[in-house]
Parts: C-alpha cells; sequence; structure tokens
C-alpha cells in the first residue's frame, strides 16, 4: 500500500512545482526518490496522475481529482496533529502501585482524592508487593516502601534498571500504650529501655532492628534491646503497641493518628531517635516514562512532605 500521507505529500509538491526536481529540491529529498513515489502511487491506485506526452507535468483527469483530494486529507492530517501537539493528552489508564508491608496503608490512600480530582483518566490499582523484581514483568508499576541499606552488616544492591525517588524521610519515633506506661513507668533516659519490654521490628530485608540509637545534645547512645516480642510488618507493630506489649520503635508517620489521640505516647521525647530509613518509590527506567507513573511519584512527594516531622501527641500520663 502506497498511498501514504508522505506519497500525497510528494505528489502535491510536485503539482505545486510542476516539476519533479523541484518537489525533490523543496522536499530535500533525492530526484529519483520523487519519480519513485509518484510510479508507486500510480501503480497503487490503478491510473495514470500526469500525462507522458509532453516535457511539462500535466496532470490527468483523474491526477486532478487525486489532487483535490490530497490536499483536503493533508489539510485535515496537519490541523489533527496540529490540535494534539497544542493539547497534549493528559495521562490516562492503569496504573498499579505495589504496596510493602512496612508501609502503612492509610498513608498512601489518605493521597487518593486528590490525585483522582487531578487525575480522573487514571485507573488506580493498590496491592501488596515488596520484591523489586515484581516491577514491570509481574504487573506492578511503581512500588512504595521504605529503603533499607543494610543488611546483616552488607550492603543491599539495588537492581539495574530501576529508579528510586525519595519521597519522604519521616523520623523514628518510640511510644507505647498508656496501659504499658502505667503499668511499667516511662523511660527516663534511653539505658532504662534495658528495664522494659520492646518489641522489636524484623525488616523485609529480615533485618531484626534491636539496636536503637539516640541523640540529645552531644550525647549520644546506642541501645541493643532484649526483645521479647518479634514482628514483621508496620500494622503488626503498631497493634503490638496499641495492645500493650511493650515500647515500639516506630516511623513517626506510621502512628500519626494514634500519637494525635493519644491511644499511644511518644516516650523519651527529649531524645531524637536516629537511624531512620527514608521511603521511596521504586519504578523501572523507561524512555520515555509512563505518564501515569511521572504524575503518581510527584504527587507522592508533595503529599509526603508531612511525614518529615515528627506529629504532635498528647502527654504521657502523669
Amino acid at each position: 500500500m502506497h498511498t501514504t500521507i508522505h506519497a500525497m505529500n510528494v505528489f502535491v509538491r510536485a503539482v505545486d512545482m510542476n516539476s519533479f526536481g523541484g518537489a525533490a529540491r523543496s522536499l530535500l529529498i533525492d530526484p529519483a526518490a520523487v519519480t519513485r513515489t509518484i510510479k508507486a502511487l500510480e501503480a497503487d491506485l490503478g491510473v495514470l496522475l500526469f500525462t507522458r506526452s509532453t516535457r511539462t507535468l500535466k496532470l490527468t483527469a483523474e491526477g486532478t481529482r487525486f489532487y483535490r483530494d490530497c490536499i483536503e486529507i493533508l489539510k485535515k492530517h496537519q490541523e489533527a496533529t496540529e490540535r494534539f501537539r497544542a493539547y497534549p493528552l493528559r495521562p490516562h489508564g492503569r496504573l498499579t502501585v505495589g504496596l510493602a508491608p512496612e508501609m502503612t496503608r492509610r498513608m498512601l490512600v489518605r493521597t487518593i482524592p486528590a490525585f483522582q480530582q487531578q487525575y480522573p483518566e487514571i485507573e488506580l490499582v493498590i496491592m501488596s508487593a515488596s520484591d523489586m523484581t515484581e516491577i514491570g514483568g509481574k504487573g506492578v508499576d511503581v512500588i512504595v516502601r521504605p529503603r533499607g541499606n543494610r543488611r546483616q552488616g552488607g550492603v543491599h544492591r539495588f537492581p539495574q534498571g530501576l529508579i528510586l525517588r525519595k519521597l519522604a524521610h519521616p523520623p523514628l519515633v518510640p511510644c507505647a500504650s498508656p496501659e504499658y506506661i502505667k503499668r511499667a513507668g516511662a523511660p527516663r533516659v534511653p539505658s532504662d529501655l534495658l528495664q522494659h519490654a520492646c518489641v522489636a521490628h524484623i525488616s523485609m530485608e529480615n533485618d531484626i532492628q534491636d539496636e536503637w540509637q539516640f541523640e540529645k545534645s552531644q550525647m549520644r547512645q546506642k541501645i541493643k534491646i532484649v526483645p521479647k516480642l518479634l514482628v514483621q510488618g508496620t500494622e503488626a507493630l503498631r497493634e503490638a503497641a496499641l495492645s500493650g506489649c511493650g515500647i515500639v520503635r516506630s516511623l513517626a508517620c506510621h502512628v500519626e493518628d494514634e500519637l494525635h489521640s493519644g491511644k499511644l505516647v511518644h516516650v523519651l521525647p527529649d531524645w531524637r531517635c536516629t537511624g531512620a530509613y527514608p521511603i521511596g518509590a521504586i519504578y523501572r527506567k523507561t524512555r520515555p516514562m509512563l505518564p501515569q507513573v511521572s504524575v503518581f511519584v510527584e504527587h507522592l512527594i508533595k503529599a509526603f512532605q508531612r511525614y518529615n516531622f515528627v506529629p504532635k501527641s498528647r502527654p504521657p500520663p502523669g
């Protein structure tokens, strides 16, 4: 099939310039290419477009009708392309977001209404996923998860072909339920934690997070707790604290509501608990980048800014 937009454009230019050579010069192509294009058009249409009896170009009756049709088609083609260049398509289609077990569901879900209002053409699917190998090959477009650096003394390798965008760097907060504080008392200094029931979190990389570090002015303390309970997953860690199992160390964004309501109490508030991992969005490096992924990640960066600070909490019971 040789009746393409390009072939029509070559034909119209040859008519307008009244010369195959003139058409070639204006289109910056070889004159032989113009001749081949016209012959291919005539073979495809089954008619002669030009008479061959004179040295000058002269359209046949069929060529004249085809010329008028080409002018109309090329005009509509130009209008259509210019319209879409002036008004690019908004991001649309399905976007599958994987949420790691170490992430609180409500933290992500609360950002969705504003995103859907801005991008109503995007269909969001949120599912549990933590393994970075699930990106792309298993239908997950982007994974939201904390990013740890160490694994039992080693360094986690970041797979090639993936991009990590930092969304937030929430602080760590040691906290416990008011019932536990009433029963066991509140620690005054980090070393007091050795006398308390503490709950250790197990990361997705199977790191047991039993070394808690604290800073205050020029003082630094590293406490290796002896946990009686170890849990994996943010929800389980928060429920352990709410149930009175002991003191947990959690990213502040995962216990924000509970600190606001007083269901959990921030212990050692005069000390800064260090060692928090940033939360990132991980997605595959492609060119061009999926517009759904780009706008979603940028939306999360703005929405997660509030989580970079310790939330206000009710004072502990006296």
